[in-house]
């Protein structure tokens, strides 16, 4: 499974200046838009560079506005539509709807707490952001419906991603079976490695063992998010036709990532956008 899910992640793609990622399985989802930003294409300077579009970095205001607008506005959305939450690392789940478009689009406008988006409303971009851990990307044809979900090692060990699926089931009545997931770029497990109670944490909730831990020479312990994450979306009920994982670590691409991990917390953010499509964004937006 792991190996056809991986033929299936993430690829680059280049707009101008621009640079980004999309999966193929999402590309296939009639009437999705998705997207996940490179750090490549912006204006910001020095350890932001270039494309930061978080503004709690430290970065300049202005830039982030303008970094948001370049990225944004490639699939013919205004940056003043994002829909963002303040992102705490746990399971929050909020369901946007059309009177929250643009609650995330300035820093005093963020739609509550939480680590999870979900939405039927067509043409509202849901978005997240990451420097290493992964954004899960959920599409729901049936409905239709999509979602937008952060986990890093907090939601990823209290199951972030069934939550979401279960969540898209409950309240907009999809199907997991008939869903389509894409993991994003994520720090990878040999570039991530955690201490020894974590590592027992994890053993302790079933994640004992290679693919999802182990321990080198030097007894450092190596945690893998990702395939954790997919076997859970698995569990949930997606399919591995439907479920693409992701070989691109942001640990060991400076040059198109950032990485809070490798950077020491001085760094940007990439962005992660899903949305369904609306009817001006169909005409406009175009395939790659």
């Amino acid at each position: 499974m792991a190996g056809a899910a991986m033929a299936k992640g993430f690829q680059l793609r280049r707009s101008g200046e621009l640079t980004y990622l999309q999966a193929p399985l999402l590309e296939g989802c009639r009437g999705v838009v998705h997207a996940f930003s490179t750090r490549l294409g912006g204006c910001s300077t020095g350890a932001m560079a270039s494309l930061n579009t978080a503004f709690h970095t430290g970065d300049r205001y202005r830039c982030v506005l303008e970094n948001r607008r370049r990225f944004l506005e490639r699939w013919a959305f205004s940056p003043d539509d994002a829909v963002a939450a303040i992102q705490v690392h746990g399971t929050g789940i909020i369901r946007a709807g059309a009177v929250h478009r643009g609650r995330g689009a300035r820093p005093d406008t963020f739609l509550g707490e939480g680590d999870a988006l979900l939405t039927t409303v067509p043409g509202l971009p849901l978005t997240g952001y990451a420097a290493d851990c992964l954004l899960l990307f959920i599409a729901a044809p049936d409905v239709p419906a999509v979602a937008l979900a952060h986990a890093g090692w907090r939601g990823t060990l209290q199951g972030i991603a069934p939550a979401v699926v279960q969540e898209l089931h409950l309240l907009c009545g999809a199907d997991p079976a008939a869903m389509v997931a894409a993991l994003s770029p994520g720090i990878c497990a040999r570039c991530y490695t955690v201490g020894g109670e974590l590592a027992r944490e994890f053993a302790a909730a079933g994640w004992r063992g290679e693919p999802y831990q182990w321990t080198d020479g030097g007894g450092g312990c190596h945690l893998d998010l990702a395939a954790i994450n997919r076997e859970q979306l698995r569990r949930a009920g997606i399919g591995g036709g439907r479920l693409a994982g992701c070989d691109w670590c942001t640990g060991c691409h400076p040059r198109l990532f950032y990485s809070h991990r490798r950077d020491k917390g001085q760094t940007g953010r990439m962005m992660g956008l899903i949305a369904l499509r609306g009817q001006s964004a169909a005409e406009e937006a175009g395939e790659s």
